[in-house]
């Protein structure tokens, strides 16, 4: 770079993307990064779904750790949870345990799964002197002039000076809100409403498939996950709380909002006793298995998501405000992509922004920018299409129990087309035979 004042980089969140970001532009002394978060540093006052888990491949792992402090690249490891023997595979079943169809690819095996807790704290590590929390941004102003500062407003009265401005503040962003007034999201009429499980023994041994599974039913469906810690791999059998670092399965339960059982009051009003006996409620006729996974959910560890979709957006007239992640392409949650296309777009910006100017740093500022928002739009979008996709298989192609049915013998029939990696013996109480019999 040119022998000039370091870049000032404002960024707005403290989610995945913004801390990869934060830190690896912190290493660069032709960088000063600040970080501004509206929660608090232990993590309450942010969506609960810090708590939960994300799938992220190697690849991309490979590529952060390489890019990121010793330190943190140690604690990210270490958030990468135990895989089973076959990986992150997943069945897609009926409400029976029927198999429908398995999503076994290579690809899919390899997958990691991480804790978004221990994620956030590995990101975190290091960070004490340029991440500032209780920070609500309120506006912004780009100056103009040949320095083209932006002045960056916050709800208690501050406002700093920074010469690149980046929106990393999640799907409902206020900074892409300012930036694309025109950018629309729209209601899916959709809920998920996600809990925890204490993951022991016992309870790993109920998991679908070992490794998790998708129940769809007409117009309704069930996810099971799990995260298995490696310091911590099995926690108490508590069902009043959950600690964040400990393993837990994961349950995500989906259905039209107006068609909850409870219609005496809003699901954003109902309390979390109420939401699980919701989520029964649903599966009073399903496989008793999945009945009695959803009777360990604890209450405590509740996150209600109420499902939206974005219009996709053209690459904009780049000055020095910029997204990544959610804030510029965010997705429905079907295939599990937000955190980990967060990553990707932090990096690639981070590397548009380090890379050597040519020319004076405001015209060079401007270019990268407006390179870096159009690879990231193509990839975030093509991730948003493909995760729209899956939703629509789950609900869309089942409204009805006769759409439902087509689904599956498609699916079924994809399932016998696709190869597979080898199997290893089953032995747990949803074995593979046994859910072929209900096919």
């Amino acid at each position: 770079m040119t022998d000039q004042k370091p870049i000032r980089v404002a960024i707005i969140g403290a989610g995945p993307g913004g801390l990869v970001l934060a830190q690896i532009l912190r290493q660069d002394p032709h960088f000063s990064v600040t970080v501004y978060e509206r929660g608090v540093r232990d993590g309450s006052g942010i969506s609960s779904l810090v708590g939960f888990r994300i799938l992220v491949s190697p690849s991309v792992l490979d590529c952060l750790r390489s890019q990121l402090p010793a330190s943190v690249a140690t604690l990210i490891d270490d958030a990468i949870g135990v895989s089973q023997a076959q990986g992150n595979r997943v069945a897609f079943m009926d409400e029976k345990c029927g198999l429908i169809c398995r999503l076994d690819v290579q690809e899919s095996r390899d997958m990691c799964s991480v804790s978004r807790w221990k994620l956030r704290e590995a990101l975190l590590h290091g960070t004490e002197e340029i991440v500032e929390f209780g920070k609500q941004f309120s506006s912004y102003e780009q100056l103009g002039g040949e320095s083209g500062e932006v002045k960056v407003h916050f709800a208690d009265g501050d406002e700093i000076e920074c010469d690149v401005l980046v929106g990393a503040d999640g799907a409902g962003s206020k900074v892409r809100k300012l930036l694309l007034p025109n950018s629309q999201r729209s209601a899916s009429g959709l809920t998920v409403v996600y809990f925890k499980a204490p993951f022991t023994p016992e309870t790993e041994a109920m998991i679908p498939w070992k490794s998790g599974c998708v129940a769809m039913t007409p117009r309704r469906s069930m996810v099971v996950a799990y995260y298995k810690d490696r310091q911590r791999p099995y926690g108490p059998y508590d069902l009043e709380k959950i600690d964040p670092a400990d393993s837990f399965l994961m349950f995500g339960l989906g259905c039209y909002t107006n068609e909850f059982e409870n219609q005496s009051k809003h699901p954003d009003e109902m309390t979390p006793e109420e939401l699980k006996d919701e989520c029964l409620a649903r599966a009073k006729n399903w496989n008793p298995l999945l009945r009695a996974l959803i009777s360990l959910s604890v209450p405590s560890s509740v996150f209600v998501s109420h499902v939206k979709t974005q219009d996709p957006i053209k690459p904009w007239e780049s000055g020095r405000v910029t997204l990544l992640g959610d804030a510029a392409h965010s997705m429905t949650p079907y295939l599990g992509k937000g955190a980990s296309s967060a990553i990707i777009d932090a990096m690639s910006l981070a590397k548009a922004l380090k890379s050597v100017p040519e020319q004076g740093q405001g015209d060079f500022v401007k270019a990268q920018l407006s390179i870096y928002e159009e690879a990231m739009l193509k990839h975030g979008f093509e991730a948003a299409r493909q995760s729209m996709t899956a939703q629509k298989f789950t609900f869309n192609a089942g409204d009805t129990p006769w759409k439902c049915w087509w689904r599956n013998v498609a699916l079924k029939a994809w399932d016998w087309w696709m190869s597979h990696p080898p199997a290893i013996k089953e032995d747990f109480p949803v074995s593979y035979s046994e859910m072929k019999k209900g096919v």
